[in-house]
């Protein structure tokens, strides 16, 4: 029921005519009339009745001995029209004593503080904060949400709070309308979201993570990329400001063009240091899951990864250096990734474990057999992951520990060596097999859908190349995950 007593639907928590923005596209039905003012124009209604059909019926000689056809419906007509008339100026009355206004949460500022500064009382505050509570918690909305509220206007008495809305999370408003009583009602409530294969080409700024995100892409769309290239890129030391890079993704966002969640990446595309890479999404027959080849059907997983830490920073690399420690020049026989105690660590490809425990120097360490040809080694672990111990089959990708600085170590980093043939060769630099290559059917059916995926490309350069010369729209911008 409304704040007169009049019942109301879920559809109608928000009265017509003061729509705030948040509130987005739902349908919202005009506010009943008042009892006191339906009563009022109920009594104008029924005397403009009387008066317009005692009109026809002199008129049309009803007094006089019968009312023709074409008299009663010119007599129903303009007793209709009265009636609309009437509807019309009670709908008005009440939209004119509508007001909405737009208040902005401040650092530290609750809800309630936040309504009675846009200036309602402190009771209905309360109880408007204490209705969204139970579908969602006030004190996880962020200083600078703006806030719709609306406020009910009446000559006879001070403005009351009618209603409010805010966006709770990308994709999601919560609206408050007044019941009778002086309570409140409150929902969330998804808004329609618009789905499309979104293409992103653009050059890294200060990292390709913050360009991607500025165009729509999200955090789990750019850890998608990363896995692609942990094979053949250090994002630390190879991404330079400058360089190209292109996604090709599904995305579901907002009105307000926020995206609210993504699909799986169809196609990545990076030039670093001049050469560029790019790969597609494809699932060959047989295969669980799909896998990602390069225009020839070539896979991009290669058998070994070259970074298997993510987010650190190539420290020290292969090759002769002074040793930090003990003073003199010697042979440094692995890569050095700093990063933050705690940084997972990934196994570099399919194996076993040959060691895990505490080895000299290297402290925490742990060696894994990929083959009989190759060997991979991490050092100076502040732990291990659960489970890790010797015999013990590991998949590539697999955390296996954590970045620390035990055994002889500066600072927390991880120590990573590969071994070809039982001797240490450069990780950054090696050459190995790679995995599955296409060929017959799957070949072909590859071919086609990187023809499919192009072909969007291309359509994506055209509407791009269109809208340069339309109207601006608001840039696309990310969101959850």
């Amino acid at each position: 029921m409304d704040e007169f007593g009049v019942p109301q639907s879920p559809a109608h928590a928000v009265p017509a005519g003061a729509l705030p923005s948040a509130y987005g596209t739902a349908a919202v039905s005009p506010p009943r009339t008042p009892p006191r003012l339906m009563l009022a124009l109920g009594g104008g209604a029924l005397a403009a009745a009387l008066a317009v059909g005692l009109y026809w019926a002199v008129q049309a000689g009803l007094f006089g001995g019968g009312l023709s056809p074409e008299a009663a419906a010119r007599a129903a007509a303009a007793q209709a029209a009265e009636e609309r008339r009437l509807q019309h100026e009670a709908f008005t009355d009440i939209y004119l004593g509508q007001h909405t206004s737009e208040v902005t949460i401040g650092a530290g500022e609750s809800l309630a503080r936040v309504l009675t500064r846009a200036g309602a009382t402190a009771r209905d505050a309360q109880a408007a904060a204490a209705s969204i509570s139970e579908v969602f918690d006030p004190r996880r909305i962020r200083p600078g949400v703006p806030v719709n509220v609306v406020f009910l206007q009446d000559s006879a008495a001070p403005p009351r709070l009618s209603g409010l809305a805010f966006r709770s999370a990308p994709g999601m408003t919560v609206t408050v309308n007044r019941l009778n009583a002086g309570r409140f009602n409150a929902r969330q409530v998804a808004m329609p979201l618009t789905y499309e294969r979104t293409r992103i080409l653009a050059r890294v700024e200060s990292s390709l993570h913050d360009a991607a995100v500025a165009r729509g892409a999200t955090t789990g769309v750019i850890a998608q990329m990363a896995d692609v290239f942990a094979f053949d890129v250090d994002f630390q030391r190879d991404v330079r400001p400058g360089d190209p890079f292109e996604l090709v993704f599904d995305r579901y966002y907002d009105d307000e063009g926020v995206t609210v969640r993504t699909g799986e990446l169809s196609y990545v595309a990076l030039t670093t240091r001049g050469r560029l890479r790019e790969y597609y999404r494809f699932q060959a027959e047989g295969d669980r899951t799909p896998q990602w080849y390069d225009p020839a059907g070539r896979s991009a997983r290669k058998f070994l990864m070259m970074t298997p830490v993510n987010g650190a920073r190539l420290s020290s690399g292969f090759g002769l250096r002074r040793h930090p420690i003990q003073g003199f020049t010697r042979m440094h026989r692995g890569t050095d990734f700093a990063a933050r105690t705690g940084t997972p660590i990934m196994a570099a490809g399919d194996g076993v474990i040959q060691r895990a425990g505490r080895f000299g120097g290297y402290g925490n360490y742990i060696r894994i057999r990929h083959s009989t040809r190759y060997d991979t080694a991490y050092g100076h672990m502040s732990s291990f992951a659960r489970g890790m111990r010797p015999g013990v089959r590991v998949r590539q990708g697999q955390i296996i520990g954590y970045v620390g600085s035990t055994g002889a170590s500066t600072g927390p980093h991880l120590h990573y060596e590969v071994f070809q043939g039982g001797v240490q060769i450069n990780p950054m630099t090696m050459r190995v097999e790679t995995g599955r290559n296409l060929a017959g059917d799957d070949l072909a059916r590859f071919q086609g859908e990187r023809a499919r995926i192009d072909l969007l490309r291309v359509r994506r350069d055209e509407q791009a190349m269109a809208q340069e010369t339309a109207a601006p729209s608001p840039p696309a911008r990310g969101g959850l995950r």
